[in-house]
């Protein structure tokens, strides 16, 4: 995995454990910087991604982390 593939994946994490927050303003802050990361992976991956996969990671966590797993593995490759 590459660091930047690395760091945006300690990113999620961290982004994660503040969406589980009961703070509603915090909950809130936690979900524009998830977006704002999944925007940053989708500009640094787009020719990884089709527009369909950016949108589906934008509301589904599991899903953007299993992104960030397939890109670092393509990096590894390649």
């Amino acid at each position: 995995m590459s660091n930047k593939t690395a760091q945006m994946k300690q990113e999620a994490l961290s982004i994660h454990k503040k969406l589980q927050s009961l703070d509603a303003e915090e909950v809130k802050a936690a979900m524009g910087e998830y977006l704002n990361l999944v925007d940053r992976f989708y500009q640094e991956n787009e020719h990884l991604m089709t527009p369909q996969q950016y949108e589906a990671a934008k509301k589904d966590y599991e899903y953007f982390m299993r992104l960030i797993a397939l890109a670092g593995e393509y990096r590894k490759e390649g």
